[in-house]
């Protein structure tokens, strides 16, 4: 793309630069020490449930979040854009009204997908597990978790839509902590049986710790038969429908994906599959999840101004790509002592795939800024289309690799992925909202990632 501008680095830019780098590092460090215990944790799970068990989780975590993104709106994520737009009012009552709207339709869909839940339960045993009807109880007692994880959802989005990134980064610790404390009990003392009563359990508590903080900023407060305060909320759930949609068809892929790898190669190639899947996450975790609740609802306050949206892509590309390609390198390098490690022999049969997919977290770093600005500027059907080609592009990748190779394949796939979200994100920035990249943006994306390819090779 041809130049955005020939900007000196001045001391303001300087400290936007610095203030990137200051939330990456809360919330990247938090996310290292959370993917630390969360591979702990993996390594002695794996010992007591097996790849097997690793494929079942799998199933059933796939399946409630589709249920969960089919069911919340997309309000968890359509609320910070409308929460943030109010944060730097001199006026705190439309910024109490909007988080008091947000909390009404939460719990509303947050009822609306437990019940749903219990009452598919026996498709979703169907559909999940291949025509065993097995799994219905399991589904039945599993839907609490989607009222725990749509409410977390919400508050959520109160927080990042006020800019508690702190607060944030806490109740994460707080979270995996919680986690370790109630799944490996339950996996040491009932094995495969302890799943669905660790699903359980962890939603609570993440909901628990989740409330706890958000209440104490903002007192719960709820108003669901207050006509006046629904209708404030149909914006608000306008775009979020948009988002619910793309939560839908992206986690469905993900599901299409998992349930076509179970019925080609069972239960311990999706084990396989989801460890490496796994791996490559908590490597991402790093730099991608301050986009969420930094960049985003940054660049949510200036979305009227495309200059300014402009200077912040770039920026946000920029450090991105400066943190992410060497991490790449070193994974790409070093991944075989770090499954031998971490996790056990059983799942060296991830590596290849691993190594592939972990490359196509050099393209993501380039194309997820830009994703967020359709969905900050409440574009929609934009949003919506570049996210279904996405999930179109992975699920039709994994079938057509695996099918001409095995899981060494599907790594290629999920890169390949990745590199048509970035063609199509270019396409969407420059057309649509006539954005560039600066120079510097673009000898970055040029160099850094020829270390992890050259290692990988």
């Amino acid at each position: 793309m041809a130049d955005a501008s020939n900007r000196q680095l001045s001391d303001s830019e300087s400290g936007a630069y610095s203030r990137i780098v200051h939330y990456i590092g809360i919330l990247g460090g938090v996310q290292w020490l959370v993917a630390l215990v969360n591979v702990i944790r993996t390594k002695i799970v794996a010992r007591l449930i097996g790849t097997a068990g690793f494929g079942i989780n799998e199933s059933f975590n796939r399946t409630l979040n589709l249920l969960k993104s089919a069911t919340d709106l997309g309000i968890p994520f359509s609320a910070v854009r409308t929460i943030s737009a109010h944060f730097d009012d001199v006026d705190d009552k439309s910024l109490s009204e909007s988080i008091v709207i947000t909390r009404s339709w939460t719990l509303m869909t947050a009822v609306c997908g437990t019940l749903l839940c219990a009452l598919l339960a026996p498709l979703f045993s169907l559909w999940a597990f291949k025509g065993d009807h097995g799994y219905t109880l399991s589904f039945l007692l599993l839907s609490p978790v989607v009222a725990f994880s749509t409410i977390a959802g919400g508050e959520t989005a109160v927080l990042k839509g006020i800019r508690r990134v702190k607060d944030i980064a806490l109740i994460q610790l707080l979270s995996v902590a919680l986690l370790v404390l109630i799944s490996v009990p339950a996996f040491y003392f009932l094995r495969l049986r302890g799943l669905v009563l660790s699903l359980v359990l962890v939603s609570m508590a993440t909901m628990a710790v989740t409330c706890i903080f958000s209440f104490r900023v903002y007192p719960y407060k709820v108003a669901v038969f207050d006509r006046a305060i629904l209708r404030g909320g149909y914006d608000m759930v306008r775009v979020g429908i948009y988002f619910t949609l793309v939560s839908f068809f992206g986690a469905g892929a993900l599901v299409v994906v998992t349930n076509y790898l179970m019925g080609n190669g069972g239960e311990n190639l999706v084990g396989a599959y989801s460890a490496g899947y796994a791996l490559v996450s908590y490597l991402g975790m790093f730099v991608f999840s301050a986009m969420d609740y930094d960049y985003f609802p940054r660049i949510a306050s200036v979305i009227d101004n495309n200059t300014d949206v402009n200077i912040q892509m770039n920026r946000q590309i920029e450090v991105t790509l400066l943190l992410i390609a060497p991490m790449v390198t070193v994974f790409v390098v070093f991944l075989e002592p770090i499954v031998r490690v971490l996790l056990t022999e059983k799942f060296c049969v991830a590596i290849p795939m691993t190594q592939l997919a972990a490359l196509g977290l050099l393209f993501k770093a380039i194309s997820q800024p830009m994703a967020f600005i359709p969905l900050a500027k409440g574009d929609s059907k934009t949003y919506l289309a570049q996210e279904l080609l996405y999930d179109v592009s992975l699920v039709v990748s994994v079938i057509l690799c695996f099918q001409n190779g095995d899981l060494r394949m599907v790594g290629l796939a999920l890169t390949v992925a990745e590199m048509s979200a970035l063609a199509t994100g270019c396409i969407i920035v420059r057309m649509r909202y006539h954005m560039t990249f600066c120079k510097s943006t673009v000898r970055l994306a040029l160099v850094l990632p020829w270390p992890a390819l050259l290692a990988y090779v």
